[in-house]
């Protein structure tokens, strides 16, 4: 961990990230799985038994919430829209970490000058 870091600093860096978390795009926690299917036509190209090629690929998001795994089939566009929402939970997450870095730092270094109101 770095050497005391100034007071002010750090309060502008955690009102930076409460300013930035309070301006959140959407978020949305899970993976992404891309398969392909095969299909019951003993004649199609999917049943080839040395290069078979898969109907598809389809997309579905993996979400777990407690103990169940739900799943979403995934078009095009919603596809898109997810890529995107995973990325910015992924970015909350380290804002997040940031944030409590920063406070952990004021705890530390500076607890004689924080103000029982912040």
């Amino acid at each position: 961990m770095n050497a005391k870091l100034p007071y002010q600093g750090l309060l502008n860096e955690r009102n930076r990230l409460r300013q930035l978390l309070a301006d959140w795009p959407p978020v949305l926690r899970g993976s992404i799985r891309h398969h392909g299917n095969k299909c019951g036509n003993p004649h199609c190209r999917c049943r080839d038994i040395k290069k078979p090629v898969l109907h598809g690929p389809y997309h579905n998001l993996s979400h777990r919430y407690g103990d169940k795994t739900q799943t979403v089939f995934l078009t095009e566009v919603k596809l898109r829209h997810t890529r995107q929402w995973i990325a910015n939970y992924k970015r909350l997450i380290q804002a997040v970490y940031r944030l409590s870095e920063v406070n952990f730092k004021l705890l530390r270094y500076h607890h004689d000058k924080l103000d029982s109101r912040k």
